[in-house]
């Protein structure tokens, strides 16, 4: 609930004290909810660590978002949710071109490409937005190298 009223507050371009204070709480409930969830709960755990990322991510900390983000891939694998493991992928790709690390995010596209590609039509929106990414960061890269 906390990270809901974050991204209303965020998009009702709220003071940045409430913001922070929504942010904050979202870090905590999350990190208690790792806490009190048993170790075979993979799919509650992916989704966990995918919002902890979100959360640091948003807190302008990619370090500590990152961890999170592997551990929601390494979860969503083992219950074979590759659809969801491309999500995340796309999205740490997305952070780490806004961080400039235009080789691991082309890395991090590339994987999820993979992954939506696994569903073929099913993922169509999903390819064509993860083609679209990394597109721009092989563009991107190569304007750099030029």
């Amino acid at each position: 609930m906390a990270w809901e009223r974050f991204k209303e507050a965020r998009a009702a371009v709220w003071p940045g004290a409430e913001l922070l204070a929504y942010l904050n709480a979202a870090l905590d409930y999350y990190h208690q909810a790792l806490d009190l969830l048993p170790v075979d709960a993979v799919d509650d755990l992916a989704v966990a660590h995918n919002q902890l990322g979100l959360i640091y991510y948003e807190a302008g900390d990619l370090e500590r978002a990152l961890p999170h983000y592997r551990e929601s891939i390494r979860y969503a694998e083992l219950q074979g949710d590759f659809y969801g493991v491309g999500q995340t992928r796309r999205n740490v790709a997305r952070a780490l071109v806004q961080r400039g690390r235009l080789a691991d995010a082309r890395e991090y596209a590339r994987a999820a490409l993979r992954n939506f590609q696994v569903y073929g039509e099913r993922a169509a929106a999903e390819i064509q937005k993860t083609e679209g990414l990394l597109a721009w960061i092989e563009e991107a890269m190569g304007s750099s190298n030029g």
